[in-house]
């Protein structure tokens, strides 16, 4: 039978319009069998200089046999408001061995980007990157140039009540 410790009330002092409590990070790497089958997941807030939203919440699921991982995100638009659940979007995987996983985008965005995702097994953490390509398009002449790189974190209400 499994225990739960009740964290107590959430006092109108943590939660406000501000601090739209998401859930905590989790990670869940599943036992490979002999088939090959395997599937990796981390959920949490994509954290870092550069985010587009603060309080962005993002799933990343990895499965080997299809060789891709999914995302989708939310995030807090305003005060009380949520944007539409985004993606999933799909990543083809470039490695998958005991210590990591690591999936990158085409790179045939319409927003001059490529995003490489990159899951540490043994660490259960999360690498997300975004750097700029396709600068000499047209299309891409104002696009950002700053390469962005981002973790997947507790939210902040979560982190706020641990301290």
């Amino acid at each position: 039978m499994q225990t739960y410790k009740r964290v107590g009330p959430i006092s109108h002092a943590k939660y406000n319009s501000q601090n739209f409590p998401f859930g905590i990070k989790v990670f869940y790497d599943s036992v490979e069998t002999a088939t090959g089958d395997g599937f990796v997941t981390i959920k949490g807030t994509l954290t870092g200089d550069g985010v587009s939203y603060k309080k962005k919440f993002i799933n990343v699921a990895c499965y080997r046999d299809r060789g891709e991982c999914l995302v989708s995100s939310i995030e807090q638009i305003g005060s009380n408001q949520l944007s539409s659940l985004n993606g999933p979007s799909i990543y083809p995987i470039t490695k998958w061995d005991a210590y990591e996983v690591i999936a990158t985008g085409s790179g045939d965005t319409v927003d001059c980007r490529k995003v490489t995702i990159n899951l540490e097994r043994k660490t259960q953490t999360a690498v997300w990157v975004e750097q700029p390509i396709n600068q000499s398009r047209a299309a891409c002449k104002d696009a950002d140039t700053k390469i962005y790189n981002w973790t997947i974190e507790d939210p902040p209400f979560w982190k706020g009540l641990r301290k």
